[in-house]
Parts: structure tokens; sequence; C-alpha cells
């Protein structure tokens, strides 16, 4: 599969409480190292990853990337089919485009409720950056980098979302 190169592979920094985008944050509790980030990134979209998740899939894509555009039907398939039923697994959009109105366009193409998050926003220690996209990452709860690779690496969670994790 081509790989594009990402706009923006950086993380950068998000506030802890309060607002976001004028958006009031959901109160988090006690979450998984992987869960609080993304709940501090805040959500584009209505669904949000299972915060008991054992393994977040993180596919990193964006609408003016034609080989995610071309990717993304069989894994909003998969997501369908499949992922979702898992209680153990998420699959999270981290979506490359510059505003989150594209973003939730994007999602909203594939009539998906997949959760999505601007990828920019999510600050997680062991995230690697990307060399493009679509590319995806696997992380277990703690942040601990399992697998990292082509986007349409996403289609084999149920052998890779069994990696041990990667010394840094």
């Amino acid at each position: 599969m081509p790989q594009v190169q990402a706009d923006d592979d950086a993380p950068v920094a998000t506030k802890k409480a309060g607002k976001k985008n004028g958006k009031k944050k959901k109160a988090t509790g006690k979450l998984s190292v992987v869960a609080q980030a993304l709940a501090d990134a805040g959500y584009f979209t209505e669904t949000e990853a299972r915060p008991k998740a054992r393994v977040y899939i993180f596919i990193c894509s964006a609408s003016w990337c034609p080989p995610c555009r071309a990717l993304m039907p069989r894994i909003v398939d998969e997501y369908e089919k499949n992922i979702k039923k898992n209680k153990s697994v998420s699959l999270v959009l981290l979506c490359a485009d510059r505003d989150e109105e594209a973003a939730k366009k994007y999602i909203e193409h594939y009539e998906t409720d997949m959760p999505g998050v601007m990828k920019k926003q999510v600050q997680l220690e062991n995230m690697p950056s990307t060399p493009g996209i679509p590319w995806c990452i696997y992380m277990n709860a703690k942040g601990e980098l399992l697998h990292s690779g082509a986007g349409d690496k996403v289609l084999q969670w149920k052998t890779l979302m069994k990696s041990k994790p990667q010394k840094n």
C-alpha cells in the first residue's frame, strides 16, 4: 500500500482540564494512559474509544489522501463486522486533516460510528511518528507500543493485538 507523507506528525500539547474548542470535556475518572490521552485530546465524533480496552488500534488517515480513501472502506467494514464486537480492542481514527470539520465529513462519509480524534491533539509518550499515511499503530492500555506499520495492518488486528510491547 503506498504511503503519503503526513502534513503534521508532531503531537501538540493539549489542555489538561477545562474546555477545548468551546466544548466541555467529560469527567474522565480513573482511565488507562491511552484512554486518558484520547479523552484529553477530545473526540470529534459522538462515539468514544472503549475506556477499558486492552489494545488500541489507531488508523492514521485523512480525507485528502487517495490511499487512505481507498483503504477506509475495508477498515470500516472490518470495524463494523468484527472489531466493534470485541470488547478488548478499540479502533480509533487519528485524523490528519487540518480541521475538525473536514474530519467529521470524512468519517460521516463512511457511515460509521468509529471513534475519531485529531492526530495533532493526541499526546502519548510512546506514540511513534508516522512516515506517511495511511498508517496504523497498536498500543496497549498502558501506552506501550505493540506495532506500527502500513495502514492495511489494521486488517490483521486479531494477530497483531497479541504483540508484545516493543523496547525503546
